[in-house]
């Protein structure tokens, strides 16, 4: 592995490790100082590598709005795992769910898009904050210690940015033309004339690509929201009703106020 790369990995690591709530607030800020710089090393590396895969396709790179939504989706995704108040780590679960989609939206992926908000923002979400009205605790009573302390986050940290050096290795890894991967590393050229001739346009480099039949989540798109219409406003029905039942046990139950003897105050 690259040691630039697995020095910004341990280093991305160590910021969100000190990010992650913890009774002693103390070293919060350092985490958070951590964690800008490398994200800002990160952005600036990962323009320049956008620039250089832009200049070297036939197709052209990824689009600026891809990378907008990127660091909006990292950013949220992060304050949802390192606020200490649960109901605003909700709050930037909706930002990261819709810049999610978004970015799916960049990749001509629309029906994903819909369903990811679907799913997230109407099922995910609603159980998310059924735990928040029933789990949180009065208004001035002190937090209960789950709030205050992220549940093993060293695991959690080590695990996470492992798989993270994994992926990284594998996108920013170029292999040499006599290695078995070489062939396999021009698989990105071919699909991005795919999604080209997908769209109508033509790429002289790449005439032989064929635009294949409708098929996979275009079919299943079209017949969720030809057929399955009924079936799928329903499901949004009981997640509302769902929520107002939420709402209503979450309720406290307090003492009616005592009742008075019907006589008028004497003066």
């Amino acid at each position: 592995m690259d040691c630039t790369l697995l020095i910004a990995v341990a280093l991305g690591a160590l910021g969100v490790f000190l990010l992650l709530p913890r009774p002693a607030a103390s070293w919060r800020k350092l985490g958070a100082l951590i964690t800008v710089l490398v994200g800002g090393g990160g952005l600036f590396y990962l323009s320049r590598w956008a620039e250089l895969q832009a200049s070297a396709s036939p197709a052209g790179g990824l689009s600026l709005y891809f990378y907008i939504f990127a660091a909006i989706a990292v950013g949220s995704a992060l304050a949802v795992i390192s606020h200490p108040k649960p109901l605003y780590a909700a709050l930037y679960f909706v930002i990261l769910t819709l810049a999610t989609s978004a970015l799916f939206l960049t990749l001509y992926a629309e029906f994903i898009a819909i369903v990811l908000i679907v799913i997230y923002a109407g099922a995910i979400l609603v159980t998310y904050v059924f735990v928040i009205m029933l789990a949180s605790t009065p208004g001035g009573a002190p937090a209960a210690d789950y709030d205050k302390v992220s549940a093993d986050p060293l695991v959690a940290v080590l695990v996470s940015f492992l798989l993270l050096a994994t992926v990284l290795q594998l996108m920013f890894h170029v292999p040499s033309p006599g290695s078995p991967g070489f062939m396999d590393a021009n698989t990105g050229l071919h699909a991005r004339a795919l999604m080209a001739a997908n769209l109508g346009y033509h790429l002289p480099q790449f005439s032989g690509v064929k635009t294949p039949a409708v098929g996979g989540m275009a079919v299943l798109g079209r017949n969720l929201y030809s057929h399955y219409a009924l079936a799928l406003e329903l499901a949004g029905v009981l997640l509302t009703v769902a929520m107002v039942g939420a709402v209503v046990i979450s309720r406290k139950n307090e003492p009616p106020a005592a009742l008075g003897s019907g006589e008028l105050p004497s003066e």
